[in-house]
């Protein structure tokens, strides 16, 4: 077996420190390490680098969320390559649902590891330049919002006049989403069943549990039942909104019918507005108007601890 070690280049993450426990934990094994030169920069290598791969190939994502949604991406369709995760990021909610980053931190206990498959969700979508795959939560509505207009002010500065040091993305939650972002132009289907009226305040469709670092969006989610968990809150008033946001952070919501919440479980997703909107994919943001996302079972074969 061939161990790859991805570590983002650009962050300061590959220090001595972590050089050298890298060479102890590998040591006699056959093992590289790739640096990423920028956003994306492993997808290519790695379609390349498993094409030409004359054995199997163990892959360990040394980052965040992103970082796994990046390796995902280039691993799909191969079936000669593992991902096992090394939890080292700012954001890590995808292996909460396998006990926390904690448990993926060690290279040895991943080295021993075994591999099981996992369903990952297909994203397509009009002006996109191909296929999107998620293997945490897609989320869009108001939360997608605020990453979004956070994103924005992040890069290009927040409004003249807003105090020195405050967070780009509370700014947005603030002075964007809860203006703007209660009453979404967004239709869901799940398996051809449409799942709300025209309007709707957040949607998420999972094959993780968790989003935003504290949500528990999908308690119910099971990443080996070839389905995705597909949950629509519906417009409500800020009252509404207040009284169910510890709920729905806590992974409560589903726990008795609510008016206001739409819980199905389904292979294809639609939806669709008279206008582009923002779209999360394992935190990374898009905009279009029309998308399918489809699970695609056991397409990604992830290492678990041992």
């Amino acid at each position: 077996m061939k161990h790859l070690i991805v570590v983002n280049g650009n962050a300061g993450s590959y220090t001595p420190e972590f050089e050298a426990k890298i060479e102890k934990a590998f040591k006699g094994l056959d093992y590289e390490v790739y640096k990423t030169t920028g956003p994306k920069s492993v997808i290519p290598f790695l379609k390349e680098y498993l094409k030409k791969a004359k054995d199997t190939v163990r892959v360990y994502a040394c980052g965040g969320d992103g970082t796994v949604h990046e390796v995902v991406n280039g691993v799909v369709g191969f079936d000669n390559v593992e991902v096992a995760i090394v939890a080292v990021g700012t954001g890590n909610d995808f292996v909460k649902v396998y006990g926390g980053k904690e448990k993926f931190q060690d290279f040895e206990s991943l080295i021993k590891g075994k591999a099981h498959p996992i369903d990952v969700s297909e994203l397509s979508g009009e002006g996109l330049k191909g296929k999107l795959y998620s293997v945490n939560v897609i989320n869009f509505g108001f939360d997608a919002i605020v990453g979004a207009m956070g994103n924005y002010y992040k890069e290009n500065g927040l409004p003249k006049g807003v105090k020195e040091g405050t967070n780009p993305y509370d700014y947005a939650l603030k002075h964007d989403a809860m203006k703007h972002g209660r009453f979404n132009d967004i239709e869901v289907f799940a398996d051809g069943e449409k799942l709300n009226e025209k309007q709707m305040l957040l949607a998420t469709l999972a094959q993780g549990q968790y989003v935003g670092g504290q949500f528990k969006c999908a308690p119910k989610s099971d990443n080996t039942d070839g389905l995705i968990d597909v949950c629509v809150l519906k417009t409500m008033t800020f009252l509404g909104l207040g009284m169910i946001i510890g709920t729905y952070t806590k992974g409560k919501h589903l726990d008795k019918p609510r008016k206001k919440i739409v819980y199905r479980q389904a292979k294809e997703i639609k939806m669709s507005s008279p206008k582009d909107f923002d779209v999360c994919v394992d935190g990374e943001m898009i905009k279009g108007n029309n998308f399918t996302v489809k699970v695609v079972p056991g397409a990604v074969k992830l290492v678990l601890p041992e």
